[in-house]
């Protein structure tokens, strides 16, 4: 059995040279947790959770200064649109989404 990911384990996962931003980075852990809570069955808690959950955690990072799923590209005058689904997230989960009725 694992664990769910530490504040610790998202700055590791996020590798050298990541600058802590604070309360941004709880928060975006927090909602990667309870979205995977909410859509997955999470006990036990497996590895491909975890790294599901730090996949996430990372993506609701990265797209703290794009709110609109649009990001700047500066330079190269052009917009670049963040994907909405991480089809690697989307397939660590899957083995464990909840059922859900139409």
């Amino acid at each position: 059995m694992t664990d769910i990911p530490t504040r610790d384990d998202l700055i590791a996962y996020l590798g050298t040279g990541y600058v802590d931003p604070g309360q941004p980075l709880d928060d975006a852990l927090s909602a990667a947790i309870a979205s995977q809570e909410s859509r997955c069955v999470i006990d036990p808690y497996t590895d491909p959770l975890r790294t599901a959950c730090l996949r996430r955690a990372a993506a609701i990072l990265a797209a703290t200064n794009a709110p609109l799923g649009i990001t700047d590209l500066g330079d190269l005058g052009s917009s670049l649109t963040i994907p909405r689904w991480d089809a690697i997230t989307e397939s660590l989960e899957a083995p464990y989404l909840r059922p859900r009725f139409a």
